[in-house]
């Protein structure tokens, strides 16, 4: 079998974040609609970060989403259990989750930025947050220990808005 290395066309690369961006909107939705003065928002003119959710005038949740899937990818089969959430370092600097959404499983992992560890990337640090599929017939732990804690752990937003 031949491996391709070609990149998903642009166009599907921007689909993929859209749809993601989208759901974690409508999660955060869920999460705090009946909370009256919780406003969430698409961040269209601060750097870093993708949606907030406004506490009060000076008070905000500032959120980094990152979608993955490999369903339309040129991805080796051998690395479709694995996903990598990565921030650069004006995004770690501006945000203070990083929602990954892997889009083949429906799973949202949502990690404080201060869990997330460095890399290196083409000589750049960068900040990761990476996920394991496990292949076991186990549903309680699906993913590997160091992701599950993370996983649907929407709570973890609510604490630190009540924390703010």
């Amino acid at each position: 079998m031949t491996m391709t290395t070609e990149k998903v066309p642009q166009n599907i690369s921007s689909l993929i974040g859209e749809i993601g961006e989208q759901m974690v909107l409508f999660k955060l939705f869920e999460l705090t609609h009946a909370q009256e003065h919780l406003e969430i928002f698409k961040n269209y003119s601060e750097s870093g970060y993708d949606i907030g959710i406004r506490i009060s005038p000076d008070k905000k949740v500032r959120i980094e989403v990152k979608t993955r899937q490999h369903l339309v990818t040129t991805t080796a089969e051998k690395n479709k259990n694995t996903c990598h959430f990565t921030l650069t370092a004006n995004e770690k600097d501006n945000a203070d989750f990083l929602i990954g959404y892997w889009i083949d499983h429906n799973s949202f992992f949502i990690v404080p930025i201060s869990e997330l560890k460095p890399a290196k990337n083409n000589g750049k640090l960068v900040y990761k947050h990476i996920v394991t599929k496990l292949k076991t017939k186990n549903e309680k732990n699906i993913y590997s220990n160091a992701s599950m804690p993370f996983l649907e752990n929407w709570t973890a937003i609510l604490n630190f808005i009540y924390k703010a």
